[in-house]
This record gives C-alpha cells, sequence and structure tokens, in this order.
C-alpha cells in the first residue's frame, strides 16, 4: 500500500471511488462538488494505491477559522472494513499537524461513518437530515486540537 500526493491525472479514479459509495455514503449530486474540490483545491490531498490502483483518497484544508478540515475522504467500496479508512484517517491527521500544526479539525459526514471518526475522537456539533440528499445526512464534526 502506498499513500501519496493526488496528481491531476487521478481525478477518474478518485471519482471512480466515490462513485462507489453511491448511494449508501455520497449522492450522485455531490460528484461536481467533488470535481470542483480536485480542480481548485486539492493541495493536500493524497490517494491511497494497492499494486498501482487508486483504492482511496482524502485530503486536509486549513479553514477561516484556523481549524483543520478533514475532506472528501473515501475508500473505494470494494475495500471497506479493511483498515484503510482508518490508515488514511491517521495518515490525514498526522499530515495537518505536520503542515498546519495543532489545530483543531471538523469534517462534514453522514450518520453512516460518524461512529467512525467518533473512534478517532471526533465529537458531532450539529446533525442536519437529508443535509448531503435523501437518506444521507449532514454530522458535522470536531476534534479539538
Amino acid at each position: 500500500m502506498l499513500i501519496r500526493p493526488y496528481a491531476e491525472s487521478d481525478i477518474e479514479a478518485v471519482v471512480e471511488v466515490f462513485r462507489s459509495n453511491i448511494p449508501k455514503y455520497f449522492g450522485p449530486s455531490e460528484e461536481p462538488g467533488l470535481r470542483e474540490f480536485l480542480a481548485d483545491l486539492a493541495e493536500h490531498y493524497y490517494v491511497v494505491e494497492i499494486s498501482g490502483e487508486v483504492i482511496g483518497a482524502g485530503g486536509i484544508a486549513l479553514n477561516d477559522d484556523d481549524t483543520v478540515s478533514l475532506c472528501w475522504g473515501m475508500v473505494h467500496s470494494d475495500h471497506l472494513g479493511t483498515g484503510l479508512g482508518k490508515l488514511l484517517t491517521e495518515y490525514r491527521m498526522e499530515r495537518s499537524s505536520e503542515v498546519f500544526g495543532k489545530k483543531a479539525m471538523v469534517t462534514s459526514t453522514s450518520q453512516h461513518t460518524e461512529g467512525f471518526y467518533k473512534k478517532f475522537g471526533f465529537v458531532t456539533i450539529e446533525h442536519t437530515p437529508d443535509g448531503f440528499g435523501p437518506g444521507i445526512d449532514i454530522c458535522k464534526m470536531r476534534l479539538e486540537a
């Protein structure tokens, strides 16, 4: 397994990982936002490769309020439950400290992955039913520095 910086040539592979998680974890209407993010804001975005195939991705971004977002984290549905999501999240948390220093971290996730982030110490601070789309709530979570 290799975690490396995202390259523009990875876009379709990352979108395929995203699509593999529709409809449970993402809604189809979110794809344009992902593509826009990858085109404009992917400075600290990373992909996970196994045998040259991108099977996961996720990034970090500094927010205006001096928090760091864990953004667009995902693992191909064929690899869910294998521990790759945990490794990718730990990697992003470490990179956040290295790049931005010790800062509170935030993420907007769904009710389906809320428990995953709670294992890292994140606390839900806001819950919006169907916020990402039908059956996919927005769970805004925060981890203090």
